[in-house]
């Protein structure tokens, strides 16, 4: 059968067999085709010896080799084959213009054969100039035979000077080194600053630092460039061979605003890179080691000893760094860092001392950027501020720094805040002391930005808010926050000033023995920095004999009053020393009209000094557990063997009252749940024998114990100790023993806690927020309490918008709702010794305020 050839051409050779020619199709010719073994080397070429082929290798010379032509006769072209040259296989990754000993190098794409898959057609590309890689095209027929490959080209198709390149081993090739320090990745772009957008395209090896690109997003200005570049992916192993990868630019914003596809090969050893020019300000960047910049011959070392954050300026000795080179420094002196906070100007030995905004980096955070700004007046901060960098180098810091602006300008090297700190001793400063006009010093808002030590009173500024008008003028200041420990080192703290929403940023340092504070000028005259004191030293005495709370007062004409005694702290001597914790019950108890008391527990030594509410009772004959009219809100202090009290009396014929110093019984005050074991213990302060027999106690004065009605009490054999069991409304009140022979008289107050107590009357909340409503049951776990809520008057909380914990003490509002605004009431009933008790406590929930 006949068949038209379509382009490929037999002929007889001359051992009576058809050879392949594959040449060009011509006229109308028709030839049978015989399939014949190309791999067998009497019939290929063989190409031995020509290594100038040699991918990667860049043409030296202009002596350019050429392919044009190389099988001489017509139809120029036969099957052919390498050997001893590189990898013995055309090429098939892009070669450069000007490589592979030749102008213009031609590269095959696509991948070779199997052996399966017998002969294939592939594609050869020229590279015809710097950033043409694909100049021209042929076809190019390609057979694996197993051992090697063999090739079939027309090589008249085109003429000048190109050749095929044979692979080899980019890790031995002759590739381009880079060996620039300014391209790695510590490298300021302040410092240096270039770009690779004259790179020329190409394979290349880093000779510095870590010898290959950072994996991670190099920092703003970093590698000597606006823009660094890095691998986005991580390097390939060996096995993998050569693998694209992608590049990406990072700025201060972002790690990858633009990005380029690259080759890289992992030689083992170090890594090769088919880098392509960049866009201006774009750089690829080399990886680095912090500990390179911590080499003692990579940095300056500057030991100026008028660096010092408290040395003050000298215009006879002037200092400043405006010729100060660009350059990675550490500063040897004080504490060899740089202040994190604002100097006061003429200070550091210069006009305008400089100082970081910045913390400075950790360990492992390697090289940051921060800035280094100015302080040009007394107030005046973060002025001029010009960029620098930072690295931990351990025990040290650097900086890389650039001259400043002016000769106005120096850098600053912190102190250290304890042994440095300068001492503000004024007495005016005492939290306890009023402000008097006439003290024209009592000012702050020159005070210069440093670190001072409060050397009088307690050494340490109040934690809570003082009164206006003390501490030396109107509105003395107050620190938020608690003090730190000696391991916190420096913290931040806020500064106000009472009576007003002014704050101001301060550091604090635990000393050890004492504190320190980074102070700065406040915003006027009558702002001050106050310091706290024992006002346990200077309370007045209130030793009146009618503040007793026994006492009752029968003739009106002769009431007692507090009643602008002046706002000031105040000691009682008499009695407990401590002001009464429970409304008196007769009218006129105390002495006065409207009798005063704390209405909340007295604090513990440790508590320091803490806020609490005073109770003024009405004028009636109440009950002795209700009745608070008006409400004064006071500090106490627990002095040790008595209280001391702020108190600001305003309540017109009302007086504080206080508990009754005859008695030695302990607690002089119980508190107790419902159901509990309350226990009185009482001991005689006499040297004088007794008769337990003579021991009376009684209850609320008319009850003569032990009575059938409060069979729950049990009263020792010495009589001196009282057991009170389960108990509950009918054990509350006062009780009292006397001892004929001594003239003793012991009172104790028995209270009980409510039954159900919310630590909170009223929640706020906006539309939508969710509100957690919570009581405390004050009702020992082993009575069986039934609870229940409902909001006012009678709605029951159901619905999947309310949620009640388990022990019911909480109520949820998921979705607050007007519908949800009122009271809500929590109602407990229990028994206690068969009597049964309902108690309950209310609760409002408002809508929250807008602020304005």
């Amino acid at each position: 059968k006949k068949k038209k050839s379509s382009g490929i051409n037999a002929e007889y050779g001359g051992n009576g067999n058809m050879r392949y020619l594959y040449t060009p199709y011509t006229g109308n010719s028709y030839h049978m085709c015989v399939e014949e073994d190309v791999c067998d080397s009497k019939n290929h070429r063989v190409f031995t010896g020509e290594d100038w082929r040699q991918a990667y290798m860049n043409t030296v010379g202009t002596n350019y080799r050429s392919d044009y032509r190389k099988v001489e006769v017509s139809p120029y072209r036969a099957w052919f084959r390498f050997e001893g040259v590189g990898l013995d296989r055309i090429v098939t990754l892009q070669q450069e213009y000007m490589s592979c000993g030749t102008q213009y190098p031609v590269w095959m794409e696509g991948e070779h054969p199997t052996v399966e898959e017998g002969t294939v057609e592939r594609r050869v590309y020229v590279t015809t100039s710097a950033k043409q890689y694909k100049g021209g095209s042929e076809e190019i027929y390609v057979k694996n035979c197993g051992g090697y490959y063999v090739y079939n080209l027309d090589f008249s198709w085109r003429s000048g000077n190109w050749a095929l390149c044979v692979d080899t081993d980019i890790c031995t090739a002759d590739v381009q080194e880079i060996d620039d320090p300014n391209r790695l990745k510590n490298v300021w772009s302040e410092v240096h600053s270039s770009a690779d957008n004259s790179l020329k395209r190409g394979w290349y090896r880093f000779m510095n630092g870590f010898e290959r690109m950072p994996e991670d997003c190099p920092i703003d200005n970093s590698c000597g460039t606006d823009s660094p570049g890095y691998l986005s992916q991580p390097h390939p192993e060996v096995s993998e061979g050569i693998v694209e990868r992608t590049v990406c630019f990072g700025d201060a914003d972002q790690c990858c605003v633009a990005s380029t596809k690259i080759m890289v090969r992992n030689c083992g050893a170090h890594y090769v890179y088919r880098l392509y020019e960049t866009s201006s300000s774009q750089k690829y960047c080399v990886d680095e080691s912090i500990t390179s910049m911590c080499d003692p011959d990579s940095y300056t070392e500057l030991d100026d000893e008028w660096r010092g954050e408290t040395v003050a300026y000298d215009s006879a000795n002037a200092h400043y760094d405006n010729k100060l080179v660009k350059g990675w420094y550490r500063f040897t002196s004080y504490l060899g860092r740089m202040p994190e906070y604002s100097v006061s100007s003429y200070s550091c030995g210069v006009h305008y001392p400089g100082y970081i905004n910045d913390k400075h980096p950790s360990r492992h955070e390697g090289t940051i950027n921060t800035h280094v700004c100015f302080s040009t007046t007394l107030s005046n901060e973060g002025q001029g501020c010009q960029t620098a960098r930072m690295v931990n180098c351990g025990s040290y810091y650097l900086y890389q720094m650039k001259p400043t602006t002016s000769y106005y300008y120096g850098f600053c090297v912190a102190q250290d805040q304890c042994s440095d700190a300068v001492k503000l001793h004024e007495r005016w400063r005492l939290i306890i002391n009023p402000y008097v006009s006439s003290q024209s010093s009592a000012a702050d808002n020159k005070l210069k930005k440093g670190w001072y030590r409060l050397s009088v009173g307690h050494g340490t500024m109040p934690t809570y808010e003082p009164d206006e008008y003390y501490g030396g003028q109107r509105y003395p200041s107050w620190m938020q926050g608690e003090l730190p420990d000696v391991k916190d080192g420096e913290v931040t703290r806020e500064v106000r000033f009472a009576g007003t929403s002014t704050e101001l940023e301060i550091r604090v340092k635990n000393c050890g023995e004492y504190y320190v504070y980074r102070l700065r000028p406040t915003a006027a005259a009558t702002y001050v920095y106050s310091i706290d004191t024992d006002v346990c030293e200077h309370a007045r005495d209130l030793d009146e004999e009618w503040r007793n709370m026994f006492y009752v007062e029968e003739k009106t004409e002769l009431l007692h009053s507090d009643y602008q005694k002046g706002k000031d702290w105040y000691q009682f001597s008499t009695g407990f020393r401590m002001m009464a914790e429970s409304p008196p019950g007769p009218q006129y108890s105390c002495g006065t009209k409207h009798a005063a008391y704390l209405n909340q527990e007295h604090p513990t030594v440790e508590d320091g000094v803490v806020p609490r509410e005073v109770c003024f009772k009405e004028n009636v004959d109440s009950d002795i557990y209700q009745g608070c009219d008006v409400v004064e809100n006071v500090r106490v202090k627990n002095c040790g063997d008595y209280y001391a009290y702020q108190l600001n009396p305003q309540v017109k014929e009302g007086a504080y009252c206080v508990y009754n110093r005859k008695t030695s019984c302990y607690p002089p005050v119980v508190h107790a749940k419902y159901g509990e074991l309350a226990i009185v213990n009482c001991t005689l302060n006499s040297e004088k024998d007794f008769d337990p027999a003579e021991v009376e106690w009684t209850f609320l004065d008319d009850t003569v114990l032990p009575d059938n009605n409060m069979d729950n009490i049990d009263i020792s054999d010495n009589r001196l100790l009282l057991n009170i069991n389960n108990i509950a409304d009918k054990n509350a009140g006062v009780y009292a023993f006397y001892i004929a022979s001594t003239q003793t008289t012991a009172l104790v107050e028995v209270i009980l806690f409510s039954a159900v107590e919310s630590g909170q009357k009223y929640y706020y909340a906006g539309l939508g927020d969710e509100v957690v409503l919570k009581v405390t049951f004050n009702v020992v776990d082993t009575i069986e309490k039934e609870i229940s809520w409902k909001k006012l008057p009678h709605k029951p909380v159901t619905g999947n918008n309310y949620i009640l914990s388990a022990d019911q003490s909480s109520l949820t509002i998921r979705s607050v709702t007007s519908k949800d605004f009122g009271t809500y009431r929590c109602t407990a009933t229990f028994e206690v010794e068969g009597v049964s008790y309902t108690k309950h406590a209310d609760i409002v929930v408002k809508e929250e305020e807008d602020d304005e």
